[in-house]
């Protein structure tokens, strides 16, 4: 009788510690865990010992999910159900009792099925889901002359959530970029202010590229001028995307509307050419990058250009240093004013 009893806590106990999803590879050897996605020829498995681990599927002999899952095919409506590797290497979904092979080759991804449903019922409200930073800096110079200035950043992107499967979306960016500077001498006080504010709104339409509108305003005091907007839109694609960088360009055409501080007011026809790029060089150290060139459609020979360069140390937690160069050139400056207005700067960032 005890050794009975024995025999089925032993079954119990075996039953309990093999639960979850099970790998067979072909060499023999034996994985249990947690699916996260299979993908790329890949199948990504959560294991509480041995961590995430990336399985080649040329690898895997029999592979068989404890919880349901969705499998997203090509040009398809996803399918739902128990999921099982056959021989062939295609995949067995059995939903309601009925059994479907779904050839591998027409599979673009697979998740549990509560994961994708996460994805799909995804809704977040306007303030939700931005990702970005914001940095201030100051700086005070007392001697022969007195300097004072003061400079502030904020750039937020606002994007479905980071999924193995894509779907058309928007993504809106966000950025902002101020300087004050104040220096006196002698009684006489000199002021230089720049203000630029932009709002990007993209729609994404295939995982590489997408369409944008963009809206922009600017005030540069060492230009003469008083207030531009900027309306525009066009094309851009990624040329590099992965987990450590992201480098796009784009083009388009704008219509700007430029006042000047002498009274003196323009507008014109723009084109756009720009770039973006984002990297992750090391695990504390991250480089941004940005550039737009517009050449004066209306009167050739003419045009401007905006670029931020910024360098961030992580400290700690979501606190950084950053050290920037910022530049905004025009080539048709108020008379007595400078075409180039560029600005280095220090601060402490904030990551949300």
């Amino acid at each position: 009788m005890k050794t009975l009893l024995g025999v089925l806590l032993a079954l119990v106990f075996l039953t309990t510690i093999v639960r979850g999803d099970v790998v067979t590879l072909k060499n023999g050897d034996r994985i249990t865990g947690t699916m996260v996605t299979i993908k790329g020829g890949n199948l990504e498995l959560k294991s509480d010992v041995l961590g995430v681990l990336t399985i080649p599927l040329a690898k895997v002999a029999t592979f068989s999910a404890e919880k349901p899952a969705a499998v997203i095919v090509k040009g398809e409506k996803p399918l739902q159900g128990e999921l099982q590797l056959e021989s062939s290497g295609d995949w067995r979904v059995t939903a309601n009792g009925k059994p479907q092979t779904v050839s591998a080759s027409s599979v673009e991804a697979i998740m549990p099925e509560e994961s994708y449903n996460k994805l799909v019922d995804h809704t977040a409200k306007p303030w939700q889901d931005w990702k970005g930073a914001a940095s201030l800096g100051y700086s005070l110079q007392n001697g022969d002359q007195r300097a004072k200035t003061f400079s502030t950043t904020v750039a937020a992107t606002r994007e479905r959530p980071a999924s193995p499967i894509f779907s058309r979306h928007w993504r809106t960016s966000y950025g902002l970029t101020a300087l004050f500077a104040t220096a006196s001498q002698a009684g006489v006080s000199v002021t230089s202010n720049t203000l630029s504010t932009n709002l990007r709104q993209d729609y994404v339409f295939a995982p590489s590229d997408f369409l944008f509108g963009l809206a922009q305003v600017d005030h540069i005091g060492a230009q003469g001028l008083y207030l531009r907007q900027t309306y525009g839109g066009g094309f851009g694609h990624d040329l590099i995307r992965s987990s450590r960088t992201l480098f796009s360009v784009l083009g388009g055409a704008t219509f700007v509307h430029e006042k000047f501080f002498s009274g003196d007011y323009t507008q014109s026809a723009d084109a756009l050419v720009g770039e973006k790029l984002g990297m992750q060089l090391t695990k504390i150290v991250r480089l941004d990058h940005t550039l737009n060139f517009y050449p004066n459609l209306s009167n050739t020979g003419q045009y401007r250009f905006d670029t931020a360069t910024t360098l961030s140390v992580k400290l700690s937690g979501r606190l950084s240093a950053n050290a920037g160069v910022v530049d905004f050139y025009l080539s048709n400056p108020a008379a007595g004013s400078r075409k180039n207005n560029i600005a280095f700067t220090t601060g402490l960032g904030y990551s949300f």
